[in-house]
């Protein structure tokens, strides 16, 4: 224990001091006045004197200048007079018979003159009060332990509510929180700790769940707006082909319109099918060598006949080979796509450029068009699926057509940009890795 071993050190500091101080005494004896053991008796005092000091030859005999009456017979070990022959000192503990209770801590020290011993000195101590300290001690602690883990515990818990507090506002909170309402909030604690970051991460989950809440609603909402056009047709035909003179000419037109509306149906559900596939990661583009200009080449008729159609001038200038690593139909459906959406919201007498050009270890792809350009509030979401702005509602399309271009992008490592400046025209640049580094 550490109270115990302090206590018996300063009792071992104490012997040493004594020790030493009567080393003088016994060493430097005044030639007149008192004796040595009037001398010993006055600084220790009678009781202390008889009872805890000797003076002893180097053989471990009584000093005879020293009388021996009432003297405690301090014991001398083998080991103690062997240490002080060889000039050390010794500590023991060791019981006495007789008048002390309690064992007492003994202390043999030589004294050595010119490197010979001319006597031995042994002063001791009871070591009562070092007991008696130590049953104290444990006495206090005992009956104060139950009392300090009383406090403990409930300290402990006070401490607990109040630093779970927090948590446990956090938890009724979300608790209050449900799918059709993901606009609650968790109260955050206003600091920097643990349990402020921590609602605001949940606060920043949330959010992203009510937005991503919101664009399923609003792809539902608007996916069944632009299934329910063709239905509608659908069965307006067949009503008026119901209603009309059972004429071939007539069931061949709205049976033809009719095919029209379910190849448009289909178009559509390919593209969100496709759409929801490369999201989910089950999209695998068949990686061979795909040359771009070709593809640009091949793209290019059905492109100008949409042109003529528009009063378009499109131009596509020759490039050098272009070298990818991807799925040639996926990339043909890009480029279409692009300028598909470039003729289509360009005016007559308007012109769509396409060029295709290399640089480093890219290859880029650029449509521009002298349209009327795109709000810079809209810009952020022409990628989002069935989003188109309010000026190009009347042009057709179901606004898909972007949306598989960034999909096809994505899934063939690349990037894709837009920039556009209202009024003056809009430009999609395309950037994919060249073969060699695909």
């Amino acid at each position: 224990m550490l109270l115990d071993r302090s206590l018996r050190t300063n009792v071992d500091t104490s012997l040493q001091s004594l020790a030493q101080a009567l080393a003088e005494t016994v060493r430097r004896p005044p030639a007149f006045g008192p004796t040595l053991d009037e001398m010993v008796e006055s600084m220790l005092g009678p009781g202390f004197a008889e009872r805890f000091f000797r003076l002893l030859d180097p053989r471990g005999r009584p000093d005879p200048r020293l009388a021996p009456r009432g003297r405690a017979q301090l014991p001398l070990s083998a080991e103690a007079l062997r240490n002080a022959a060889e000039g050390r000192e010794t500590y023991e503990t060791l019981a006495l018979p007789g008048r002390v209770r309690a064992p007492v801590r003994i202390l043999t020290m030589p004294l050595i003159e010119h490197g010979q011993v001319l006597d031995l000195i042994q002063v001791a101590a009871s070591l009562e009060p070092v007991e008696t300290a130590r049953s104290r001690f444990l006495f206090i602690l005992l009956g104060l332990a139950p009392l300090a883990l009383l406090v403990a515990g409930v300290g402990g818990w006070f401490l607990a509510r109040r630093a779970l507090a927090p948590v446990d506002a956090m938890v009724d909170a979300a608790r209050r929180i449900e799918a059709e309402d993901l606009s609650r909030r968790i109260e955050a604690t206003g600091t920097q700790d643990e349990l402020g970051r921590l609602a605001a991460v949940l606060n920043d989950m949330l959010g992203r769940l009510e937005r991503s809440f919101a664009a399923v609603s609003q792809f539902s909402a608007d996916a069944a707006h632009e299934l329910r056009t063709p239905l509608t047709i659908l069965k307006g035909e067949i009503e008026v082909a119901l209603r009309s003179s059972p004429a071939a000419e007539e069931y061949r037109r709205v049976l033809t319109s009719c095919l029209e509306e379910v190849d448009r149906l289909s178009a559509l559900v390919e593209d969100l099918l496709f759409l929801a596939r490369s999201e989910g990661g089950s999209v695998r583009v068949t990686q061979a060598p795909v040359n771009l200009a070709e593809i640009v080449a091949e793209a290019a008729p059905a492109l100008q006949a949409l042109a003529d159609t528009a009063g378009v001038i499109l131009s596509i200038p020759p490039s050098a080979p272009a070298q990818v690593r991807g799925n040639a139909s996926m990339l043909f459906r890009l480029i279409f796509n692009l300028g598909e959406n470039a003729i289509k919201y360009t005016p007559a007498g308007g012109r769509v450029t396409i060029t295709l050009t290399q640089s480093g270890n890219e290859v880029g792809l650029e449509v521009r068009d002298t349209g009327p350009g795109i709000p810079p509030e809209d810009l952020p979401h022409i990628f989002d699926r069935f989003y188109r702005a309010d000026r190009a509602r009347g042009r057709g399309g179901v606004g898909l057509g972007l949306a598989l271009v960034r999909s096809i992008v994505s899934l063939h490592g690349g990037d894709i940009t837009a920039h556009s400046t209202p009024g003056l025209g809009s430009r999609f640049r395309v950037v994919l890795p060249l073969a060699t580094q695909a």
